[in-house]
């Protein structure tokens, strides 16, 4: 499904660069968004969905009852009226507006760190695709088909990943967070898909959501909540935006595309944005089938030193800090900043968020304990855990511009000078393609996150809904997830 003019040759104003002479995205995609019909989905698409809506389930149910930001979020958006309407929370039951369960349904979903993962946009797009999908097709309840909420979820993925991959690694260093900034206008989509919306109203609800969108990356100041909020924001935002340009409320026009004030020129300073690419191809290629799933509840760029650090440390009977004399972990500059920069809440973390994005701590809790500790690693005895506090006294983390994206290099010199040093080139983190999660691996951590909050039989029965959802409805999931 290609509207794009094959007119190439001169710039598009969006950073200088050399590409097609105007391509009007916003155009581009507001029509694919009005448009799209579920023969575009092959039976590949639909069984990667359904393991992102398990996935994303499994993790919005296990933060719902294990989160310390869950009550006081809950409670803030019952004080703000929240809670006058009949939509489901996952985790949390029944009577919430449309707005704000969407608000916690994408909060929740992010609130672990657990949830999936698109290297290319350095983002997550299941929880707001996901989030926005079933609060707007509970609303409609029986007058939605499932084929088409599948594909409103499809839909919001790939515009989320599509803006995501443009915004780049680089739109961290302006400080934003590509999964609320980029994820408004995945959920604007999917909530425009389900409803059926025309061009010109989608058009609106996009320019709208430019003004919507939002995402600081200050949280690393403190390991703020912020963070699990942000795509909570970004849905919540989405309705209100699709509900203004529904009433004739007049959008920004070309939004996403704007020489000099549209999205991705204001929100990144990547060099080498491809506008051609961004609306190439939609509906035949899927860039959203490249989201990996989490093994781990940790920033995806210390995925590697997670799974690497267990295989050099505890596997092998290294477990006090004395084992070591010195672990270097290399990254790509961007990613150095999120997670390796060299402060005293990096270092020595003292709650959850700073700790999940502590390469130093993720590395050392690895390599002492094992890869396979989940969220426990998080709680105090850990974070004060006096060995690992003196592990990661002993990382050393360092920028090399020729890793890019989750890529990662670990190396180890033991103290043990016949040990020598060991190094590892990590390429892909477990769960990319190229090194996948397989299906037995994303039915485990499913059930390992919800057997503990809703029992082992009602975990299965979830699961075979989910794996069988061309037989069910929106609403009979919804009503196993609480």
């Amino acid at each position: 499904m290609s509207l794009l003019n094959d007119t190439l040759d001169e710039p598009n104003g969006v950073n200088g660069t050399t590409k097609p002479t105007e391509i009007p995205v916003t155009s581009i995609f507001s029509n694919f968004v009005a448009h799209v019909q579920p023969d575009v989905m092959t039976s590949p698409i639909r069984e990667r969905l359904k393991e992102y809506i398990l996935d994303y389930i499994g993790v919005t149910l296990a933060a719902s009852h294990s989160s310390d930001s869950t009550e006081p979020i809950c409670n803030a958006v019952k004080a703000l009226g929240g809670q006058t309407g009949t939509c489901t929370v996952i985790g949390k039951g029944k009577g919430y507006t449309p707005a704000y369960a969407g608000l916690l349904n994408a909060t929740l979903g992010h609130t672990l760190d657990f949830d999936d993962t698109y290297a290319k946009g350095t983002l997550h797009a299941g929880v707001t695709a996901i989030g926005a999908g079933l609060t707007q097709a509970e609303v409609l309840n029986l007058d939605i088909d499932i084929n088409r909420f599948l594909l409103a979820v499809a839909v919001g993925y790939e515009i989320t990943c599509r803006l995501g991959r443009e915004l780049g690694n680089e739109a961290y260093a302006r400080g934003f967070h590509n999964t609320s900034t980029a994820g408004i206008f995945g959920a604007v989509a999917t909530i425009s898909v389900l409803k059926s919306l025309d061009v010109a109203t989608v058009s609106n609800a996009f320019g709208l959501a430019g003004s919507k969108a939002a995402g600081s990356m200050q949280y690393l100041e403190n390991g703020s909540w912020n963070k699990r909020l942000h795509p909570g924001f970004a849905v919540h935002d989405a309705f209100q935006c699709v509900a203004l340009a529904e009433a004739g409320v007049l959008g920004a026009a070309k939004i996403v595309e704007g020489a000099r004030f549209g999205f991705l020129h204001a929100y990144s300073p990547k060099q080498d944005k491809d506008l051609s690419y961004l609306v190439s191809d939609l509906g035949s290629r899927w860039e959203f089938l490249e989201t990996s799933l989490k093994p781990f509840p940790a920033c995806r760029m210390t995925h590697g030193f997670i799974e690497y650090a267990a295989k050099l440390g505890r596997d092998r009977g290294y477990t006090k800090a004395a084992d070591v004399k010195r672990i270097t972990l290399s990254l790509s500059p961007n990613n150095l900043l999120v997670v390796g920069a060299r402060t005293p809440n990096k270092v020595h973390p003292e709650n959850m968020v700073d700790a999940q994005f502590s390469a130093y701590f993720t590395t050392a809790n690895s390599f002492l304990y094992g890869s396979d500790n989940g969220i426990k690693c998080y709680e105090g005895n850990r974070l004060r855990d006096p060995e690992v506090r003196a592990l990661t006294d002993k990382i050393v983390c360092v920028a090399d511009s020729s890793i890019t994206q989750f890529g990662s290099r670990i190396s180890v010199e033991y103290a043990d000078d016949g040990l020598g040093v060991e190094e590892v080139d990590i390429t892909f983190p477990l769960g990319e393609a190229q090194h996948p999660f397989t299906r037995d691996q994303v039915d485990a951590k499913f059930l390992s996150l919800v057997n503990p909050v809703l029992g082992e039989t009602t975990a299965n029965g979830i699961k075979d809904v989910v794996d069988h959802i061309e037989k069910h409805t929106v609403v009979e999931l919804l009503g196993l997830l609480y």
